[in-house]
């Protein structure tokens, strides 16, 4: 067994040795140049925000234009963005608008808006599915322009 075991860390130095063997004759910066080449060297992505009363008031924001509530149906809502967002993830949940308390119970789910190719359509419910005005927070994370 130990006999064994004194080859193996035989192999394993002598692979080890001829790598660095490789990586000097390669002038050392093989390492180096895949590290750089894997970091970032931008941003990879633009993060837009909005958090939204039920009554479809604009509380806070990063790259709104405007939030709505729709007419006709409780629920349903529409924020529009400063730049396109059809390339773009949404996220949304249920939400307070202030920093503090407890958040509604209740469902929230967003798509994009059709026609317009800078906004999103937000539909929210209760927990059991019924239409209601709920306060939510959005975010929508788009590549770089």
């Amino acid at each position: 067994m130990r006999t064994k075991l004194s080859i193996l860390a035989a192999i394993v130095a002598v692979g080890a040795l001829g790598a660095g063997i490789a990586q000097a004759a390669s002038g050392g910066s093989h390492h180096a140049a895949n590290a750089a080449a894997a970091a970032p060297t931008r941003a990879s992505a633009q993060v837009l925000f909005a958090v939204v009363g039920k009554k479809g008031a604009l509380n806070r924001g990063l790259g709104v234009a405007s939030a709505n509530a729709l007419e006709g149906t409780a629920g349903r809502y529409t924020v529009s963005f400063k730049r396109g967002v059809r390339k773009c993830a949404y996220e949304a949940t249920i939400g307070t608008t202030g920093f503090t308390g407890v958040p509604p119970v209740g469902e929230v789910g967003v798509v994009a808006f059709a026609g317009h190719k800078s906004a999103v359509f937000v539909r929210t419910t209760d927990s059991t599915g019924n239409p209601e005005y709920l306060p939510f927070h959005l975010v929508v994370t788009c590549p770089p322009l």
